[in-house]
């Protein structure tokens, strides 16, 4: 009969780095973070995903592939990946060696791939910085913006009228003149591309 040997418990540290560290980090971590961000700087914003593919593996483990995707300004009708400002991939899996992943594999596909479309979008990358501008609170306020910016760019009222005419847009020299006073409000989609234009608000 052999003899009860007692072995010390090894409290030592492995200094290699734990699987998925980075990931769970990087989308677990700042994805709630992330989701309020995007509402406080597209506040008519969508932020959805979709199941993409459901892998069954012969071991019996199931991978959820999903499709994160994000619109600045909420489509009409139902909102789908195609057409998006930004979309990401993701996917969970049972056999994950991340337990949190392995526990809840379809709803970790599903918050990665919504941060990750977030991130794609420009909301707290990390290889960005993301500054906290306050937007402006009246129209006159805007159009002050937009007429500083105009000028910086070197344009006149009517090239800048011709540049948004050129975009799609009806502009006339009368338009710049009334959103520079604040008698005719800009629109999300109009400010876009004076961002294009003459970096306004940037």
């Amino acid at each position: 009969m052999a003899d009860d040997i007692d072995i010390p418990e090894d409290t030592r540290r492995s200094r290699l780095p734990k699987p998925h560290a980075q990931v769970m980090d990087e989308e677990f971590v700042t994805a709630a973070e992330r989701f309020a961000a995007f509402r406080e700087a597209h506040p008519n914003g969508y932020v959805g995903s979709k199941i993409y593919d459901t892998i069954k593996h012969p071991d019996g483990n199931v991978t959820y592939v999903m499709i994160g995707f994000a619109y600045r300004e909420r489509p009409k009708g139902v909102p789908v990946a195609e057409g998006a400002d930004a979309d990401a991939w993701a996917q969970g899996s049972t056999n994950s060696e991340s337990p949190v992943i392995a526990g809840s594999p379809l709803e970790s596909a599903d918050t990665i791939a919504r941060s990750r479309a977030l991130r794609n979008l420009g909301i707290l990358d990390s290889a960005t910085k993301v500054a906290k501008v306050s937007a402006p609170q009246t129209d006159e306020q805007i159009g002050a913006d937009v007429a500083t910016a105009r000028t910086r760019a070197g344009l006149s009222q009517r090239e800048l009228a011709t540049g948004m005419f050129d975009r799609g847009f009806q502009w006339s020299q009368a338009t710049v003149s009334q959103v520079e006073k604040g008698t005719r409000p800009l629109r999300f989609n109009e400010g876009q591309h004076l961002a294009e234009l003459i970096r306004f608000r940037t």
